[in-house]
């Protein structure tokens, strides 16, 4: 509709009255206007459906229609247009009774002149137009209240409920929002509840300030408990007077059981992390007793590898006594002679003394147990110096030693003894493969990490990464080799492929131990051409 230019439905069977209303329109009514008339009601019903007016000038008393009725069919169809009853000085009942029903106003014909006519239209529109207003605020009010779930109310000074919404009425367990008029909170909670919920609005008006998300813990009609947020602010009059309060209260019981349960969960999670901790603590103790159970089991069997060299040792210490004893003898009858042979023995006689000294040294200084001590060393002596704790094993099986040992090998970081004791469990294992002769090969050479290369076992390259310098041994022997269905359980303790009574099982299981501890690594596999080869890699400058 063009609300700029006013439009005006005349409703009159009566043709004189008719012209009279043109007449004083156009005389009087400044603003631009549409004025359309009909005659009967049938024809102003059609007319109203098709096309929009502002008001409505109608007459009550028409061919097809009187009275009452009249109106009600026109308010019906058109309750958008401001309605002007015309009546008869006897009608001014049913005149009365329009305007209840919803007509702006009603004028007597006869007693109408121009300026009561357009004083009337201008009054009608607008007080339509505020009525059209008002009840789309009013709906748009009903829609929220009632869309909300939130329990939303309107209370006077004395905490009567004067509106709310149907939550309100549900909570209590009332048929609809009406049944709540004139009751307060006395009629609904515990005395005690009601009268802390009355003081704070009291306090509400007064100071007229605002109370914003206070909690309540507080149960329905129902007998269910539930937690409320409640915001209660001053209701205020037309002239801004307090006159009660407006409040709204939102259901949080499943925020507070989610709270509730996040709490009681963050205790659990608390509660299985010292648990974790504990686990962990219980944990690396496990490990350092582990470490301080391989390191005892690594002692003990150096002392059973020592009762085996001992008769090794014990021909390395006398053949020197023997020397030194036809030395004495030489002496014995030469005393006081002046010969040059004289010094030649007792210059053997020296050198051997010195060597079972440093044998039996050697051999009291490996079997002193002790934790990793681990020093930067040259790789290619300790193995010399264990060969030569096994000699005596060599020369008894007549066995041939191949050393091509590299010179200018990069210094390796490990613990001497413990490194002496791998490399004698290795050589005594390839030597008793072979009792009746052979060849023990023994190469040392260093390289660089590029992948699963040569020399270097797939299941112990996780140990070293792409680029590192590691120095690798190799001891091969030409016994028999190992079945390809024992190869897995080398290291395992307490296994051996020994007849019972010649070896505990602990060598390679002790010697895995030793190279774990040191960050190396040590691969048994068999030759192509027969015999078994042992591949130790340690890392080069250290671990």
């Amino acid at each position: 509709m063009n609300t700029k230019r006013l439009r005006i439905l005349h409703v009159e069977d009566d043709p004189f009255q008719v012209e009279l209303m043109r007449t004083i329109l156009q005389a009087s009514l400044k603003e631009p206007y549409d004025l359309v008339h009909e005659a009967s009601l049938a024809s102003a019903l059609r007319r109203l459906k098709s096309d929009a007016f502002n008001v409505v000038l109608l007459d009550l008393g028409l061919p097809d229609s009187r009275g009452l009725a009249t109106f009600t069919e026109v308010m019906e169809c058109a309750p958008q247009c401001a309605i002007i009853v015309f009546t008869g000085t006897d009608d001014q009942e049913i005149a009365m009774r329009a305007l209840q029903g919803g007509a702006q106003d009603y004028l007597v014909k006869g007693e109408v002149d121009r300026h009561v006519l357009v004083r009337a239209i201008h009054y009608a529109s607008e007080r339509k137009r505020g009525e059209m207003a008002l009840a789309a605020e009013r709906d748009l009010l009903q829609s929220l209240l009632e869309s909300l779930p939130d329990q939303i109310y309107v209370k006077d000074e004395a905490g009567r409920f004067i509106r709310a919404n149907s939550a309100v009425a549900k909570f209590f367990g009332l048929p609809d929002e009406e049944a709540l008029q004139g009751k307060t909170d006395f009629d609904f909670f515990p005395h005690g509840l009601a009268q802390q919920f009355f003081d704070e609005e009291q306090r509400i008006i007064k100071s007229g300030q605002t109370l914003v998300n206070r909690e309540a813990h507080i149960t329905g009609h129902n007998g269910t408990a539930r937690w409320e947020l409640t915001t209660k602010a001053p209701f205020r009059d037309h002239r801004g007077k307090i006159v009660g309060t407006v409040g709204i209260n939102r259901d949080v019981t499943m925020i507070k059981k989610a709270e509730d349960d996040l709490k009681r969960a963050n205790s659990e999670l608390e509660h299985n992390r010292a648990e974790l901790q504990k686990a962990l603590s219980e944990l690396q103790k496990a490990h350092t007793d582990l470490r301080s159970v391989q390191v005892e089991l690594i002692e003990v069997e150096k002392l059973r590898t020592i009762g085996r060299l001992a008769a090794g040792i014990a021909h390395e210490v006398k053949n020197p006594l023997a020397i030194m004893l036809r030395g004495i003898n030489y002496l014995s009858r030469a005393v006081g002679v002046k010969d040059p042979v004289v010094d030649t023995v007792l210059k053997d006689m020296n050198d051997a003394i010195r060597r079972a000294d440093g044998v039996i040294h050697g051999l009291l200084d490996f079997a002193s147990p002790r934790e990793i001590e681990a020093k930067e060393e040259d790789i290619n002596p300790v193995i010399e110096e264990s060969l030569s704790f096994v000699r005596h094993d060599i020369e008894e099986r007549r066995i041939t030693v191949e050393k091509k040992l590299a010179a200018g090998l990069p210094r390796c970081r490990f613990d001497r003894q413990k490194i002496e004791e791998v490399f004698i469990n290795v050589f005594e294992n390839a030597v008793h493969a072979m009792p009746g002769g052979g060849t023990l090969g023994v190469r040392s050479f260093s390289k660089i990490v590029t992948g699963f290369g040569e020399n270097i076992g797939a299941s112990n390259i996780d140990r070293f990464k792409m680029g590192d310098c590691v120095v690798v041994i190799e001891i091969t022997d030409t016994g028999p080799g190992i079945p390809s269905d024992m190869l897995g359980k080398v290291f395992d303790p307490f296994f051996t492929t020994k007849p019972t009574g010649q070896g505990t099982g602990l060598g390679l299981s002790v010697s895995k131990t030793i190279m774990d501890l040191h960050g190396g690594a040590i691969e048994i596999s068999n030759c192509e051409a027969g015999g078994a080869s042992v591949v130790i890699t340690i890392k080069a400058g250290g671990h």
